[in-house]
């Protein structure tokens, strides 16, 4: 009896020890949300999570507004509020983005839910109404800081709105379909791309351009897989601001439109993504070369630069495709003739650059020369600006020209490296040109020659740098 009842109480203990370690058995523990959170768990487990997630997300994201709201109004918002900054959010934003992949149309609609419960369309609407009426009354009213705070709580549920944004639609190529919600982003997106008179005033600009640059972020990923209408909206809207009176605003809302692309990159893969990506680059130049106004000019040679220097990085066979062969040639001519000209070599000469490192190897080596004696003229001009400028043009047409392209024949290629050489690295001295430059870039230009021409490198760089073969000035002084 005395066997068999301990026996019956090691068995109990072995069942306890076992239901503390095994799901089934165990009190469930469930995080506790504020009281008009409400959380159905007799739902789908997939249903669950998400809405679990939410939750937690609606907690977080009005914990994160209340941080900013608490600072001043002078702090920028990526401060407190962009990834990196806090490891919990970083973390909800990474589960959003793995959901996305099975249930991203019903995420999204809660999060278009979510924003538009917040007002910031309607406090905008608002804001304009006062605006106009205040102007028709001959009135001038100034903001007061209760309105920038205000206006600071819309901002950051604009950030937040955001981030959540680029982290899930990348999972939007595998959810064909689904106009309306693709149309509800490109509307707000495109809205912020609007140049408002007065927003680059007060203690909220720096937030303002800040909240753009994410929504441009957004369309970049967004055209990822939705391309063609991206390309479509974007369209439409330069050819209604280019139909209006030029003026100041006019050419400031069409920067604004412009910078709104910059996250735009094109697909390598496949070959039809390639060819409709520079298409629309086409379209660009055209206007590009049609465009009078200098500053429009620049702001699409900027843009070119930001789409090109990642295909720059990349690009090999796909240089023979003839749609960017169409495009280098549309472009080259014009813009290395601009180049000669003082207002528009410091906006333009990373656009050359950019023109050469997509160009076929024929065409590089036939054009690339001129342009790398204007670069090394330039090292000493007293811009300081227009220094930097040339020594990266130069810095991306030797990787080019060295590893890409692996040189030319034997008495080209010295004579070209003799010319970079005695122009970064005078003879006779330690110093660079040009100066009070990171010479790390330096060392990347060394690496690059060395890797294809090493015994040039040390003979002609190194041993020169470290005074080999020159006699080393000793100087005697008495003893003390």
């Amino acid at each position: 009896m005395t066997s068999s009842s301990d026996s019956k109480g090691q068995s109990n203990c072995y069942n306890i020890c076992t239901q503390s370690q095994l799901p089934w058995g165990v009190r469930k523990e469930r995080q506790t949300f504020p009281s008009g959170i409400n959380i159905d768990i007799e739902v789908k487990p997939g249903e669950f999570i998400l809405r679990t997630l939410f939750a937690e997300f609606t907690v977080q994201a009005e914990r994160k507004i209340d941080l900013v709201l608490s600072e001043s109004l002078e702090r920028p918002l990526s401060k407190s509020l962009q990834r990196g900054e806090d490891a919990l959010f970083d973390q909800l934003l990474s589960a959003f983005g793995s959901v996305a992949e099975h249930c991203l149309p019903s995420l999204l609609r809660t999060l278009f839910a979510w924003y538009d419960r917040q007002g910031v369309d309607s406090t905008l609407s608002q804001e304009l109404r006062m605006r106009c009426d205040s102007k028709s009354k001959g009135d001038v009213q100034e903001k007061t800081e209760k309105d920038y705070l205000h206006e600071r709580r819309d901002l950051a549920v604009e950030f937040i709105f955001c981030l959540v944004l680029i982290e899930v639609l990348r999972q939007l190529s595998v959810h064909p379909g689904h106009d309306d919600l693709v149309m509800y982003i490109e509307n707000l997106a495109f809205k912020h791309f609007k140049f408002r008179e007065g927003a680059q005033t007060g203690p909220n600009a720096q937030n303002v351009n800040i909240i753009a640059d994410l929504y441009a972020e957004v369309i970049g990923v967004l055209a990822q897989s939705r391309f063609q209408s991206v390309r479509k909206r974007f369209v439409a809207e330069l050819k209604e601001l280019r139909s209006k009176e030029p003026s100041p605003i006019t050419t400031h809302s069409i920067i604004s439109l412009l910078m709104g692309m910059k996250f735009f990159r094109v697909k390598m893969v496949p070959i039809e993504e390639f060819e409709a990506s520079f298409q629309f680059m086409q379209e660009c130049a055209t206007y590009f070369l049609e465009v009078k106004d200098k500053d429009i000019k620049h702001a699409l040679a900027g843009l070119f630069v930001e789409i090109l220097v990642p295909v720059a990085a990349t690009v090999k066979n796909e240089v023979n495709v003839p749609c960017l062969k169409t495009f280098v040639e549309m472009l080259y001519s014009h813009t290395l003739d601009l180049c000669t000209k003082k207002k528009h070599s410091l906006a333009l000469f990373p656009l050359v650059t950019c023109l050469l490192c997509v160009s076929q190897k024929l065409f590089f080596l036939q054009n690339w020369h001129y342009f790398l004696a204007m670069c090394l003229s330039h090292l000493k001009n007293r811009d300081p600006k227009m220094c930097r400028v040339a020594l990266e043009s130069l810095y991306r047409l030797l990787w080019v020209y060295m590893i890409r392209i692996k040189c030319e024949s034997n008495t080209a290629t010295q004579s070209r490296l003799q010319s970079i050489v005695n122009s970064l690295f005078p003879k006779g001295s330690k110093a660079v040109v040009p100066r009070d430059t990171p010479l790390n870039i330096f060392v990347k230009i060394i690496q690059f020659i060395a890797q294809e021409r090493l015994d040039f490198a040390m003979k002609e760089i190194v041993f020169d740098l470290l005074s080999v073969g020159r006699p080393i000035k000793i100087i005697l002084t008495p003893e003390l």
